[in-house]
């Protein structure tokens, strides 16, 4: 047999990284925790330290009440699950809490217990905004490590991840298609939300990870063809694990929101040399993202 690999899925934020969770936690040659994202590798300060450990807390007891509910309803496959969720989620607390000298905890956490697999794997987005110092770390800690880092096409995503933040952000008496334009608008005149557009900075981090990572070991990925059986063959065979099919209903994105075309034009100006540098270092555009640079271009 193959030697396992632990698998990092470092983003990009809102580029499918939650529908390719799902599809390899449900493959029967990989083993996920029931944490998709367990900030392991982005919380060696304190202050990220703690903010983390707070939201890992505040989940922790939405699970507990659900198991609660699910007790009195007597859903013996729910309490399962929760179980399930609730036992990750303590004991990788305790890894964040722990000692940081060294990883073993973590990967003991990431792999024991979870059977004889291809690949056990984090999908942690946050990752590609590491320093080269902990991503050579990161890719140190286990025998064999692989990297994926998805990418989408830039404006697609950006508004993605504004309309997140809109959902996050709202109150009560906002209306959120508007909150979102709003963000838009002091991203582009304002200069504010500008962690946004760091998690779509793709020249930055693919350069990076190729710094970092060994050629073999990272691959880079467009969403839109990942949901391909081309792409999702290419990506079996670099981890090394059995065919899929694709998903009859492979990515839900949320609630639609229509962006202003106000700010449409200065928004895909923002993002022209993405567009750019992913076309002339990565490979030939999916067929959106070249529609966007014609948009761009005429």
């Amino acid at each position: 047999m193959t030697e396992p690999a632990v698998l990092y899925c470092v983003g990009a934020t809102k580029a499918g990284t939650s529908w390719f969770y799902r599809l390899l936690h449900d493959h029967p040659d990989c083993a996920l925790p029931a944490v998709k994202e367990a900030h392991y590798w982005d919380t060696f300060t304190t202050p990220e330290r703690d903010k983390q450990l707070a939201a890992f807390d505040l989940r922790l007891n939405e699970l507990r009440a659900a198991k609660v509910l699910a007790e009195a309803a007597d859903r013996g496959w729910q309490i399962r699950n929760l179980d399930r969720r609730i036992g990750d989620m303590a004991a990788l607390m305790d890894v964040v809490a722990g000692d940081r000298n060294d990883d073993t905890a973590y990967l003991a956490w990431l792999t024991q217990g979870r059977g004889v697999a291809r690949i056990y794997a984090d999908m942690t987005p946050n990752y590609a905004t590491l320093s080269d110092a902990l991503l050579d770390r990161m890719v140190a800690a286990a025998p064999l490590t692989k990297v994926i880092y998805l990418i989408r096409d830039p404006l697609d995503r950006l508004w993605s991840h504004i309309r997140m933040q809109a959902h996050r952000q709202r109150q009560s008496h906002e209306i959120y298609e508007k909150k979102a334009n709003n963000i838009l608008y002091r991203m582009l005149n304002r200069g504010q939300e500008t962690h946004i557009l760091a998690r779509g900075d793709y020249a930055g981090v693919i350069s990076k990870l190729r710094r970092v990572v060994p050629a073999d070991r990272l691959l880079v990925a467009f969403a839109e063809t990942l949901l391909t059986a081309d792409g999702l063959a290419r990506v079996c065979a670099f981890l090394g694990i059995g065919p899929v099919d694709v998903p009859a209903q492979a990515v839900h994105d949320g609630r639609p929101v229509a962006m202003l075309e106000k700010l449409r034009t200065p928004a895909q100006k923002l993002l022209f040399e993405q567009y750019d540098w992913v076309a002339r270092n990565v490979g030939p555009l999916p067929a959106n993202w070249q529609n966007n640079c014609v948009r761009m271009t005429a």
